[in-house]
């Protein structure tokens, strides 16, 4: 069973806070609320899947919130709740990088159909991304590719020189490999994959492309859960 998405939700207002919090199917999200930016940024280096912000109250700057996330955290999808007459704030919000705003009163229906689809987008652009590296990307990497490596044997290869690299943090390892936590858990329990551990003489890491692989597996960044 894949991971549930991790939803932060920051309002200041409790009852506004709950209510949001309500709206998204806990089956699908797991979701956390802050009421105020310092509360907020403390998830910042948590394996968190996408923020649900209150705009501008007096109690909570948005944008603020908006600016500092985005400087730890820049691929986070963050969706801002607005009141209809911040025009200039929505405009400033967009600039800075929001994926989307949405105007009070929230309608419960748009709000799951907006996550739903940021989500989907945030996993297809993080597969797209991976599915067309730079040129320069196999020289960075310092695996060396048999003639005949599949591209599953190429990914695996590129979690483990991860996760030995970070000795075993899967965050910091999902974080190098521009992948969610959800992500990267999801490829190990699928190839049944043990965290690495470096050896005390070998401080390289050393890999060993697998000698057994199927047509039929499905590739390591384009299998999505269900």
């Amino acid at each position: 069973m894949a991971t549930a998405s991790v939803i932060l939700v920051v309002e200041n207002n409790p009852d506004e806070r709950e209510s949001i919090i309500r709206t998204l199917d806990p089956d699908r999200f797991h979701v956390v609320g802050a009421e105020n930016p310092d509360d907020a940024i403390a998830y910042a280096d948590d394996a968190v899947d996408l923020v649900i912000s209150e705009l501008q109250s007096r109690e909570l700057n948005g944008l603020e919130l908006l600016r500092k996330w985005k400087e730890r955290r820049p691929s986070t999808p963050f969706v801002l709740v607005a009141d209809r007459n911040d025009v200039n704030s929505i405009v400033e919000a967009m600039k800075l990088g929001a994926a989307d705003c949405i105007l009070k009163p929230v309608d419960s229906e748009k709000l799951r159909s907006l996550v739903t689809k940021l989500l989907e987008q945030s996993d297809t652009n993080g597969h797209a991304a991976r599915q067309h590296p730079d040129q320069n990307a196999s020289s960075r990497s310092g695996i060396d590719i048999p003639p005949g490596t599949s591209l599953e044997d190429l990914e695996r290869a590129a979690v483990e020189q991860a996760l030995t690299q970070h000795h075993g943090n899967r965050t910091h390892a999902a974080k190098t490999l521009g992948i969610s936590v959800r992500t990267l858990q999801r490829k190990l329990k699928a190839w049944g994959m043990p965290i690495i551990s470096l050896q005390n003489n070998n401080p390289a890491p050393h890999f060993i492309m697998p000698t057994h692989h199927s047509s039929s597996s499905p590739s390591a960044f384009s299998a999505h859960a269900h």
